[in-house]
């Protein structure tokens, strides 16, 4: 697995004609020692030979990887994450199709963006990793951590309940320059995406083979600030545009035209079954700002009279203008909605 050295050898290549030696003198390490690097990563398609014997040069192979950490301000006086998007991670997905690039930039920036201007770090760990037809991308800070910030901005008796406003979209700590959208719609535009903080973890569905692993990386060193590790299929025909349609009104500006939201009721449980109105108050806090609101019951085993009535009755009676679209519930949680709420209509 490629490590910081490796990348900085391979952002070299393509830009000199002495790989090896131009290598040895900005990493340090020595001749012989880049000789063997520079090997192992063209034998691993991360660069590609070119000639033979002592003339050969080497470009970036179909694999990539890239590794920087720098201070917050040293990335604001270079550009910020648009500056830092055309310095490195341009190359990485340079001959990706279209559709992509587009995403992996709307993502990479977006979450950089979010590090730098609310995280209240020093520091701030990016990479990038193309290989088998994936790419992962990763940013991680050393700041107070989303999930106990936004718990004390909100005010939330348990911060694991700031998963589930994280889940919902449309927040933000920073209303004057945020939206509150960019997390949510990341999240949608990749086919993995997780965000790992203090302990907790906001992780949408996952499709099968997908690895947040990401061994290529070391995000335990940034677990008390925040991990973002985002994971894209080079092969998808989803585009940056599909999304934006699927959850937001052309008619609409701004935050009005966020139309609909997804909440996985399953992070309201907390450490018990969803049996209160409580429980309730947590899935629909917010809601009021969406036309329609989806409520994933995924993970959901069971459901008790006073979390069902005050979402489907006390809730919906308040706020007719919000569509409640229950989805994934289970027979015996659709049997407890349908004996409390019969007009709810399930999917």
């Amino acid at each position: 697995m490629p490590d910081p050295s490796d990348s900085t050898i391979l952002a070299l290549a393509g830009t000199t004609s002495r790989l090896a030696g131009t290598a040895a003198r900005v990493t340090g390490l020595s001749r012989v020692a880049v000789s063997r690097r520079i090997k192992r990563l063209a034998d691993a398609g991360y660069l590609e030979r070119h000639g033979t014997g002592t003339r050969q040069t080497y470009s970036p192979g179909a694999n990539r990887f890239w590794t920087l950490t720098l201070p917050v301000e040293a990335i604001q006086a270079a550009g910020g994450e648009s500056g830092i998007w055309e310095a490195h991670m341009d190359q990485v997905v340079r001959g990706l199709p279209a559709n992509v690039a587009n995403m992996a930039n709307t993502c990479f920036t977006e979450m950089l963006n979010n590090a730098i201007d609310h995280s209240q770090a020093s520091e701030v760990c990016m990479g990038a990793h193309l290989h088998s037809a994936r790419l992962q991308m990763a940013v991680m800070d050393n700041g107070v951590g989303i999930f106990r910030k936004i718990a004390n901005a909100s005010q939330l008796f348990d911060v694991r309940l700031a998963v589930l406003e994280l889940a919902k979209g449309k927040y933000t700590t920073a209303r004057e320059g945020h939206s509150g959208m960019g997390i949510f719609v990341v999240s949608r535009m990749l086919d993995g995406f997780m965000v790992h903080s203090g302990g907790l973890s906001f992780a949408p569905r996952t499709p099968p083979g997908v690895d947040l692993g990401f061994s290529w990386i070391a995000p335990q060193r940034y677990a008390d600030g925040t991990v973002v590790l985002m994971d894209l299929d080079t092969a998808t025909g989803r585009t940056a545009q599909s999304v934006y349609d699927k959850y937001f009104s052309p008619d609409e500006v701004g935050g009005d035209a966020f139309h609909t939201t997804e909440v996985p009721v399953k992070l309201a449980q907390l450490s018990s079954q969803l049996t209160s109105r409580s429980q309730g108050k947590w899935v629909v806090e917010r809601a009021p700002q969406f036309k329609t609101v989806i409520l994933d019951f995924e993970g959901v085993q069971m459901v008790g009279q006073a979390f069902v009535d005050e979402v489907f009755r006390v809730f919906a009676t308040a706020h007719p203008e919000v569509e409640l679209v229950p989805r994934h519930v289970e027979p015996e949680v659709a049997r407890m909605i349908k004996l409390f709420a019969p007009h709810v209509a399930m999917e």
